[in-house]
């Protein structure tokens, strides 16, 4: 398969006629040509022949072999991948070095990439690539890989009632095996302007290159490094403080399985001991050991400087001079680059005064309902923990992967371990929803026991935890399970629903208290009401609010503290209640989930199949795995490999599930995955069982179903937009959020 590459570097704007952005910005042309000098230098490397690669490079001012950057040049572009690359791209890079911009209002976001052709506000919303629709669109065309997009976009704060971004980026011709892997990094957090000062461009190159703590030892080959996107990222974002950086990883692997490049042999550093104090020249020996590689090796002293090339671990250094004796002995020092240490010489005999060695352990605490796997990056070893409240590690950058009861991945991310304080691994104390929830249930080491027919919980997402509590609260009354607990809360009540109702439950997990939420649901644009949230009494950091007598393909608005509004497709069905749980991630973005539970009473008024096998089932486990598939979903992992069990995948296919959504989601992920030989049978069911759910229709249509009907509503996720007309969409095409798996758009209401 190929490799690919799009470099965008626009460092003349030439055509700007309102001052909205600045004409010229420096250093960001030669910054893509940096980069364009490493990719073809890494795929030299790897022996990738000319053929197998392809390397569009568009730019302002245009250089040799490369196009200008106008919006039809970076339209072409893309098609020119698509022609090339559709379904035979196994790595691809995006890189772009220009303007970007952040609405300020009415709608904030941060993923707007200005081409060269701009002009103004009032003109040129068609010179502006959305790139959370670019990367969607490019995930979907190049197959089954790994695609990186670094973006450094100065973002000028624009005023969004005066510009529409739109039509960089070609319709929509998926036919791939499978869907890429994507890996972003942008140099600054949402919402929010970058330096324009080069540190950015300077400390990705400097970490493809290997600097420092961008690199790692591969697990397999004790002559090879390697960096990793997560590597990478950690390298980054630390040379960036304060300023932020912004990530994500979306895909069926891991930012931990973004491998970039091999560098083999490993680099080596230059590493200098330093002798002080003494008579004379000291006369000696350097004993260095390393925990990856241990054997010993001495090294005649030099003089008072000595150097010896290292490779990157962590070593244990003394010193022996003759006729003196050394203070602080025996010292512990992690080699990346070039370093320097220092020991100081004493007469013998001297009554020395030895400093109290710094710590070279910390303290990283783990609920024992966890497990916790560390691969260091100095030495590349690995450790799993199982069942212990508190262990000591070296200091150091860790690669952390916490599992739950079942050895399931719950998330992955980069530790620092330090002396001073211990590092709490999936601590959720401190947390008002948690704790309003946890005070009202029995927790044991960490885990919390929702019902006796679930056991105890030890995943700390606060997603699934209002997942479990506010489908308990609806599904309160059905036969085999034990909703006892979960009915004790003060929160909404839906025990004496009437037959065919239909309620829409919200509920939310705020961090700040003193957050204020307001909720509407509407059918179009132009029938809308916002209501506030309440906080339920004794529940502090918990939302609810409840919108009864709806019906068919709505439409669920929120905003946070009079914010830019968010809304996303949903619907109501007679005999259930649609339950969406709202929390927000560390930039503010909502974290929206959707379920379309029976209601607890009403289950008897639903089709008789249905009914039957929605009272058989254990309804809260049922729930639980939802949860955690809709959080592998939201990611774009790939739920169909090791996410959920295989039961849970049998069960929806056979329609034995409480929810319609699960199928809609199973039935979208093997057509994602292109396993189309198992559709049939559930995309029938649906359609017979659940017509009223927008998505029964377009798995209809995507499937190629006989006399499938035309799309009625809007497909709750965004995969089943490629069935409908996009001319019957309730709000803007343009202000669709490509990043959501739900049909979602930012700002539409304000």
């Amino acid at each position: 398969m190929g490799r690919r590459a799009l470099i965008i570097g626009i460092e003349e704007y030439a055509n700007v006629s309102d001052n909205s952005i600045a004409a010229k910005l420096e250093g960001t042309l030669k910054a893509a040509e940096d980069f364009q000098r490493w990719l073809s230098a890494k795929w030299d490397a790897e022996g990738v022949a000319a053929a197998d690669r392809q390397i569009i490079f568009c730019s302002e001012p245009v250089v040799a072999d490369g196009r200008h950057a106008a919006a039809e040049d970076i339209t072409q572009a893309l098609l020119d991948l698509r022609k090339e690359g559709q379904n035979a791209t196994e790595e691809f890079f995006f890189y772009f070095s220009g303007h970007g911009f952040s609405f300020v209002k009415p709608d904030a976001r941060s993923d707007v990439l200005i081409a060269s052709s701009y002009k103004s506000m009032d003109l040129s919303g068609s010179s502006c690539l959305q790139l959370d629709k670019a990367i969607y669109w490019l995930r979907q065309h190049l197959g089954s890989g790994h695609q990186y997009y670094f973006v450094d976009a100065c973002r000028n704060d624009l005023d969004g009632r005066r510009i529409n971004p739109g039509g960089i980026v070609p319709p929509s011709d998926p036919q791939t095996s499978d869907e890429a892997t994507t890996f972003l990094l942008q140099s600054t957090a949402p919402a929010a302007t970058a330096a324009v000062d080069g540190r950015f461009a300077a400390s990705l190159l400097a970490g493809l290159n290997g600097k420092n703590t961008a690199k790692m030892w591969g697990e397999d080959d004790d002559d090879t490094m390697m960096v990793r996107f997560d590597t990478l990222r950690g390298f980054v974002k630390e040379r960036m403080k304060p300023q932020r950086v912004h990530n994500n990883v979306a895909g069926s692997d891991g930012e931990t399985d973004g491998v970039i490049i091999r560098l083999r042999p490993p680099p080596t550093s230059r590493f200098t001991v330093r002798i002080e104090g003494g008579s004379g020249v000291p006369v000696g020996t350097i004993v260095s050991t390393g925990k990856r590689a241990p054997a010993r090796t001495d090294t005649a002293i030099a003089g008072e400087a000595t150097s010896l090339d290292l490779k990157p671990d962590r070593y244990t250094v003394s010193v022996q001079v003759e006729g003196a004796q050394v203070r602080d002995n025996d010292r512990e020092i992690v080699v990346f680059d070039d370093a320097t240490l220092t020991f100081h010489c004493e007469p013998p005999g001297a009554g020395m005064t030895t400093a109290t060695p710094a710590a070279n352990t910390g303290d990283v605490a783990i609920p024992k309902s966890l497990s916790l796997e560390l691969e260091e990056l100095a030495t590349g070893k690995r450790e799993l923990f199982r069942g212990m409240e508190k262990i000591a590690v070296p200091r150091g950058r860790y690669a952390a992967t916490i599992f739950d009861r079942d050895h399931r991945v719950l998330n992955s991310h980069d530790l620092v371990v330090e002396a001073e304080e211990p590092v709490k691994i999936a601590d959720w104390s401190g947390s008002a929803p948690h704790e309003s929830l946890a005070r009202r249930f029995d927790v044991h080491d960490g885990a919390i026991d929702f019902s006796e027919s679930l056991g105890p919980l030890s995943d700390p997402d606060l997603n699934v935890w209002l997942a479990l509590v506010g489908g308990g609260r609806i599904m309160s009354g059905t036969p085999y399970t034990d909703y006892s607990k979960i009915r004790q809360l003060p929160l909404q009540d839906f025990s004496l629903e009437p037959p065919g109702s239909s309620p829409v439950y919200v509920l939310a997990g705020l961090e700040d208290q003193g957050s204020l939420l307001d909720v509407a649901v509407s059918y179009d644009q132009s029938h809308i009401q916002w209501s506030s949230t309440i906080e339920p009494t004794g529940m502090p950091g918990l939302k609810e609010a409840v919108f009864r007598n709806m019906g068919g393909p709505i439409l669920v608005s929120l905003r946070v503290n009079g914010g830019t509004s968010y809304t996303v497709a949903s619907v109501a069905s007679p005999n259930r209640a649609t339950l969406v749980t709202i929390t927000l991630d560390e930039f503010g973005t909502p974290v929206i989930s959707q379920y379309l539970l029976p209601i607890g009473r009403l289950v008897h008024y639903l089709h008789p199949l249905v009914a039957q096998r929605i009272e058989a089932r254990n309804q809260l486990a049922d729930l639980k795995m939802l949860a955690e598939a809709e959080r592998a979903f939201r990611s774009r992992r790939d739920i169909l490999r090791g996410s959920v069990p295989d039961r849970f995948l049998y069960d929806v296919l056979d329609l034995k599930w409480v929810d319609p959504i699960a199928a809609a989601m199973v039935a979208y992920e093997f057509i994602r995955r292109r396993r189309l030989d198992q559709l049939s049978v559930v995309v029938q069911n649906m359609s017979t069982y659940f017509p009223d759910l927008p998505d029964s229709m377009a798995l209809a249509q995507l499937t190629g179903a006989p006399s499938a009907a035309p799309v009625q509503g809007v497909p709750l996720f965004l995969d089943g937009l490629r069935a409908f007309d996009e001319r019957r969409m309730p709000l803007s095409p343009n202000a669709i959020d490509y990043n959501s798996p739900w049909t979602a758009w930012r700002g539409a209401y304000d």
